[in-house]
């Protein structure tokens, strides 16, 4: 080992591994003397294949928390296919480091807290970036990330707070959790085609992330994915989706639509919890279940059109949605949980005003009224076109008409009901039918 005082430059070329895994070298980087940012590091040594080791804590990693080192350079170990973990965890003023061309593993948070980093070129041949690498690391402000990566692990970015944009490589297929989360300077990312799962809070907290497109291949979001994410106006979900997890666009107070995709069965709870700005949502007819507090507080909510096929409310649903004036609650809801509907001031004042002592009375007395429209409606438009369809004089067309009437079985309501209807009105088709179908308008 050379130690040039004036240039402030450690060399080591001898007995480097020695000096590495023995803590002789953390411990002389780690002299206050030094001060912060001073020494800049050169590791040579065309043998060496490992520095530090997968198996050691971040108190005995080789090079860590030494807040001399400014820069460091390991393109001398030409050999070198791994960093291990936590090899340069808390060197709070390193602004860069110069990899081999050799390299193929990161290890776990081997960077994290290198609040001085700025950049970071990774070589073509790295296949592996373990958990955490470049957690906290808030001065980063670009990545490239090479083609052969395939796998993004758990917090890899976390906190990464000067982070604009990242390239992920085509061959990318899988986002661990909280990969970028608190990445409050990311503004667009670009997922590859082949990406199949976003994992736990990918995206929790990126204030100023504005716009993601979601590759076909996804079928479910993880808890948390975009929980937070302010600025977040648009999101184009795959029609392949068929769950989203618990808080999933939590706090996203500029989204104002989602178009859920049809093959969608379950919202978890807290889904669009806090999302201020949401005017409309657009509900598959397959969704079977609400979890509890889906739109909870979604002030700005005016109107929910519930599918047909729903079973079940959870608990708090629309609670405080003070805008909410329509909903549409189906026959088929058995489970309503507790205070769906609580703080919902327009529906409560219509409820009264229509003399119901609930809301959830004046929304299924809404519904029917609704359906039973649909369906008169339905049944005068088939009368009319037998009529039509007829030969004779008008009386005789209209007989026609009534006695091939189509028996239609796929409702609740007695069809029989309707011929009565046309029968009593005199033949004429018109006037009985239109003023029973009055009394639910």
């Amino acid at each position: 080992m050379s130690f040039d005082p004036g240039a402030q430059e450690i060399v080591i070329d001898k007995d480097v591994d020695n000096e590495l895994h023995s803590g002789a070298l953390r411990d002389r980087l780690q002299d206050p003397s030094l001060g912060e940012g001073t020494i800049t590091l050169i590791i040579r040594d065309p043998n060496i294949t490992i520095i530090g080791d997968i198996n050691l804590d971040w108190e005995r990693a080789p090079l860590s928390r030494c807040k001399s080192l400014l820069r460091v350079d390991l393109k001398g170990c030409t050999k070198l296919t791994q960093l291990g973990n936590y090899v340069f965890l808390g060197c709070s003023s390193l602004t860069s480091v110069s990899l081999p061309d050799g390299l193929t593993k990161l290890g776990k948070y081997v960077f994290h807290k290198c609040r001085s980093l700025t950049s970071v070129a990774l070589p073509d041949g790295l296949t592996q970036l373990g958990d955490g690498v470049f957690y906290d690391c808030s001065s980063l402000t670009s990545v490239a990330l090479p083609d052969g990566l395939t796998q993004l692990g758990h917090s890899v970015f976390y906190k990464c707070s000067s982070l604009t944009s990242v390239a992920l490589p085509d061959g990318l297929t899988q986002l661990g959790d909280y990969v970028f989360q608190e990445c409050s300077s990311l503004t667009s990312v670009l997922l590859p085609d082949g990406v199949t799962q976003l994992g736990d809070g990918v995206f929790n907290g990126c204030f100023s992330l504005t716009s993601v497109a979601l590759p076909d291949g996804i079928r479910q979001l993880g808890d948390y994915v975009f929980c937070d994410c302010s600025s977040l106006t648009t999101v184009a979900l795959p029609d392949g989706l068929t769950q989203l997890g618990y808080s999933v666009f939590r706090g996203c107070s500029s989204l104002t639509s989602v178009a859920l995709p049809d093959g969608l069965t379950q919202l978890g709870s807290r889904v669009f919890w806090e999302c201020s700005s949401l005017t409309s949502v657009s509900l598959p007819d397959g969704l079977t279940q609400m979890g509890d507090r889906v739109f909870y507080e979604c002030s700005s909510l005016t109107s929910v059109a519930l599918p047909d096929g729903l079973t079940q409310l959870g608990s708090y649903v629309f609670k405080e949605c003070s805008s909410l004036t329509s909903v549409s609650l189906p026959d088929g809801v058995t489970q309503l949980g507790y205070g769906v509907f609580d703080g919902c001031s327009s529906l409560t004042s219509a409820a009264n005003s229509a003399g119901f002592d609930t809301v959830e009375l004046y929304l299924r007395d809404r519904y029917k009224c609704v359906i039973l429209r649909k369906l008169f409606l339905r049944l005068l438009g088939k009368y009319n076109q037998a009529v039509n369809e007829a030969n004779g004089t008008e009386a005789e067309k209209n007989a026609t008409a009534l006695a091939y009437f189509p028996t239609d079985n796929s409702s609740t309501l007695d069809v029989g009901l309707f011929l009565q209807t046309m029968n009593a009105s005199g033949g004429d088709g018109v006037i009985g039918l239109v003023g029973y179908i009055l009394k639910f308008v």
